[in-house]
């Protein structure tokens, strides 16, 4: 985390003033419920809220110091306070120079429509036995969380990967400029925040902002079987790697096979086979985009490999439990048509001696194409050996629609109630199954598979 002092963070800061003392701080945080001892207190100024209102909580937490926006009346007097012209803007700021700071590390940056935090993981893990590695908590991938993420990292880091989320033009070349990454990859681009970004042409230029901040000797990874984010890549006078599944990539898949709660798979330039404690084809994929990383800083592939069999990915993608003679696959942090036929993909590859069964929510922010993308996905469903489609969610309605107007073994129900849909689940669980969950975030799937669990578990 970032350690320094007062008189030092001021320098960082544009038009920043200190009233106090010159303390030192160890690390910031923004909220005053998980401030620890000796943090500098950043309050954001939002839509709902106001953290200059919450600045006492923040010193009886351990705050030693605090940003103050300067038209906010009352600051405290019991801390040094650093007065700026706005707390976000000095927030970012005071990111954008410790990066700058950072001159031993190697940056890179990761983004894509869908895999990103997985592929985040799975570098973080490989990177991370050869070097001192650090990357993005959570989901804080935003022009908040990347600031967070970036002072988070210790003075002494060697591999620093940081995530870059968007939804509208612009978002991503912010944070790379702020980052500078040295490598930056770009897993896919999907249908994703259609609804604000209207084309996938957009999704793929704003994905592509990424090389705006990317150091000239840098290099680009990208999804080469992306014939659009392919084509607008190349636009781009930058050292550039591709993967994926075709032979035409760099780095292609020369055989995947899938076991109960890990793959195996082999590459093209190499003899050694790979494997994770995942399952899906597009994590293979996603390993791919980690391997050239991974090799660009001389790693080697029994460092590689290595790294891939401790992997752990973060909660809801893929996360996989096992109950009894049930097993559960959790991938409820977020949905869209791609990330949507992965999962169906992935379900339909398991070994065939469980039954297998979709729990689909809504895909969220898919704009006038949303019944239409729906609808297609049960046209998918219906051609698969999945067995049994549950869902709920208004959109989803249309989804198991498909799939019942069609000719198929797959068979098909939708639920109005949560309630229903967890009843229906545990029916259908008396025998050796393997359920996968899959819904945008915004429908708290999780709540239905923590249900599932606790009744499973009785």
């Amino acid at each position: 985390m970032i350690i320094r002092k007062l008189s030092e963070i001021v320098s960082m800061i544009a038009g920043a003033n200190l009233q106090g003392l010159d303390t030192v701080i160890h690390g910031v945080s923004i909220d005053s419920r998980t401030i620890a001892l000796g943090n500098l207190f950043i309050p954001i100024v939002g839509e709902n809220s106001n953290g200059h209102e919450y600045v006492d909580g923040a010193i009886q937490n351990g705050a030693v110091a605090t940003f103050w926006k300067r038209d906010q009346p009352n600051p405290p007097k019991e801390v040094p306070v650093i007065f700026v012209d706005d707390t976000l803007t000095a927030l970012q700021q005071l990111a954008a120079n410790y990066r700058n700071q950072l001159q031993q590390a190697t940056f890179i940056g990761v983004t894509g429509s869908n895999g990103k935090t997985s592929t985040k993981d799975m570098l973080h893990q490989v990177l991370s036995t050869r070097f001192k590695t650090q990357k993005t908590i959570g989901n804080y991938n935003n022009h908040i969380g990347v600031p967070l993420t970036l002072l988070s990292l210790d003075d002494d880091v060697e591999m620093a990967v940081i995530e870059m989320g968007m939804d509208h033009l612009l978002e991503i070349a912010f944070l790379s400029k702020m980052v500078k990454p040295n490598i930056a990859i770009i897993t896919n681009v999907g249908n994703a925040h259609l609804a604000t970004m209207g084309s996938l042409e957009n999704i793929a230029q704003a994905k592509l902002e990424i090389v705006i901040g990317l150091q000239k000797d840098g290099l680009l990874i990208v999804n080469g079987d992306d014939d659009l984010l392919k084509h607008e890549a190349e636009k781009h006078l930058c050292k550039q790697f591709t993967f994926g599944e075709g032979q035409k990539n760099d780095l292609y898949l020369t055989s995947f096979q899938q076991g109960e709660s890990s793959l195996q798979f082999t590459v093209s330039n190499s003899a050694t086979i790979f494997e994770l404690p995942s399952i899906g084809q597009h994590q293979a994929i996603n390993c791919l985009a980690v391997m050239q990383a991974a090799r660009f800083v001389q790693l080697s592939d029994v460092d590689i490999q290595s790294g891939f069999r401790q992997v752990q990915l973060t909660a809801q993608r893929n996360e996989v439990q096992v109950i009894g003679h049930v097993t559960i696959i959790n991938d409820t942090y977020k949905s869209n048509p791609e990330s949507v036929k992965a999962a169906i993909q992935s379900l339909e590859s398991l070994p065939d001696q469980n039954r297998k069964i979709f729990i689909m929510g809504d895909m969220v922010d898919m704009g006038n194409q949303a019944v239409f993308l729906h609808e297609q996905i049960g046209a998918c469903m219906a051609e698969t050996n999945i067995d049994l489609v549950l869902g709920s969610g208004e959109l989803t309605s249309y989804t198991i629609a498909s799939i019942q107007e069609r000719e198929t073994s797959c068979e098909a129900h939708y639920f109005r109630q949560e309630a229903e849909l967890v009843e229906a689940i545990i029916a259908s669980a008396t025998e050796p199954c393997t359920i996968l969950f899959k819904a945008s975030r915004s429908l708290q799937f999780e709540k239905v598979v923590e249900a599932i669990e606790e009744r499973l578990v009785k």
